[in-house]
């Protein structure tokens, strides 16, 4: 047992906190200084792919609001809620952490809309993707990049997370929004063997299930709020059923929501809410739904961002050579950035593609890992004329 397991086993958890991993899918010496779970947050906030969250859409496209969120925004309070909880609780604080970080970061750029763009306009019409992937879901393809994909800088791809935050992402969503009690499930060690979110089934630990239920709440009281400061709607707009119960800011929500857990799961072996509490949250969400992600705000360039994923998706696969594992482009003063981009994509990630894969997962890799804006600035790039005296 590593010196760091001893301390975490006094550091007041209780007997139902996750001690210790079950492992790593490449083994490695134990660290000095930290648990196994403090070096998988540091791996996850100093990826690339993490950092790119604080350019993709929440709610609303290009933010330029400071104050209304990013997907960025959005892990970081699902993470430090549910720290609080995990804390209260005598559960591990940095498991807890550690997947309320990572949760969201398969998220493809432009939100849950830039999520349905794949799923319908790539995979579908691409038999060889919808092989390897029958659909695109944040969470499934989430694993995806912590284990291929992301990495932390002019080092090699994938970040060797543990076990039980790999579980965490892959199982933090698919409730039918009604679940008020979360049972830890029963999974085998291949995760990657899960294709879709039946299958994944709820986190097999405490710390996850407290990280799938704070993730609906961390979203619905600030969408509520970065919609009235959008303009969306008005403080007076939202139900008296909800601002009277749980307040009328976030910071009020997010405390009574949280207050609900920490007494409905205390000493169980399952995280709850109360049954009351449930059914405000379903309001919340049936709330936001008719009226913040249905408005003219959130969904009024659907239709465009939708487009810019398909064609350059379209443009980049005509671009890739499988062959040669290289860009079939002539590489002079006027080599738009995009492509320049992409080769360095196809250079560092070489290693983590079979010589089965098809060139189509390659591109839409590349695609669902891209931000917003640089998807909107690869398009004009490419589609847009530009002035040429």
């Amino acid at each position: 047992m590593s010196k760091f397991k001893k301390v975490e086993k006094k550091m007041f958890l209780s007997s139902r906190a996750t001690i210790g991993t079950k492992g790593r899918q490449k083994q490695q010496p134990d660290d000095p200084f930290r648990t196994e779970f403090q070096r998988d947050i540091h791996r996850i906030i100093y990826s690339q792919s993490f950092r790119r969250l604080r350019h993709k859409t929440q709610v609303f496209y290009f933010p330029q609001n400071d104050h209304v969120s990013t997907r960025m925004d959005h892990v970081l309070f699902v993470a430090s809620a549910a720290r609080t909880v995990a804390r209260c609780l005598g559960l591990n604080e940095d498991l807890a952490e550690a997947i309320g970080l990572a949760h969201d970061i398969g998220h493809a750029p432009f939100g849950h809309q830039g999520e349905e763009f794949i799923k319908d306009e790539i995979i579908a019409k691409n038999k060889s993707l919808a092989k390897l992937m029958p659909n695109f879901s944040h969470e499934i393809y989430g694993l995806r990049v912590v284990d291929k994909i992301a990495k932390r800088d002019r080092e090699k791809p994938g970040l060797n997370l543990t076990w039980e935050v790999r579980d965490g992402i892959i199982s933090h969503c698919g409730e039918d929004y009604k679940t008020c009690k979360l049972v830890p499930g029963d999974k085998s060690e291949n995760l990657s063997e899960i294709k879709n979110r039946a299958d994944a089934g709820f986190p097999t630990t405490l710390e996850g299930c407290i990280v799938r239920l704070m993730d609906k709440i961390a979203y619905c009281g600030k969408d509520i709020e970065d919609a009235i400061a959008a303009e969306v709607i008005k403080a007076s707009d939202v139900p008296p059923e909800i601002s009277d119960k749980l307040g009328k800011t976030n910071g009020k929500i997010i405390g009574s929501f949280l207050e609900s857990i920490i007494k409905e799961s205390h000493n169980k072996d399952y995280i709850a809410i109360s049954e009351e509490y449930g059914k405000l949250l379903h309001s919340m969400i049936k709330f936001n739904k008719e009226n913040i992600y249905s408005s003219e705000k959130s969904e009024g360039y659907r239709k465009q961002a939708g487009q810019s994923i398909k064609l350059l998706f379209e443009e980049l696969l005509k671009m890739y050579c499988k062959e040669t594992k290289s860009l079939k482009f002539e590489k002079d003063g006027k080599t738009p950035y995009v492509y320049k981009v992409f080769a360095e994509y196809v250079d560092d990630m070489q290693d983590i593609y079979e010589d089965s894969d098809p060139e189509e997962l390659v591109v839409l890799d590349f695609i669902a890992g891209m931000t917003d804006s640089f998807v909107v600035r690869s398009f004009q790039e490419l589609f847009i004329p530009q002035a040429t005296v």
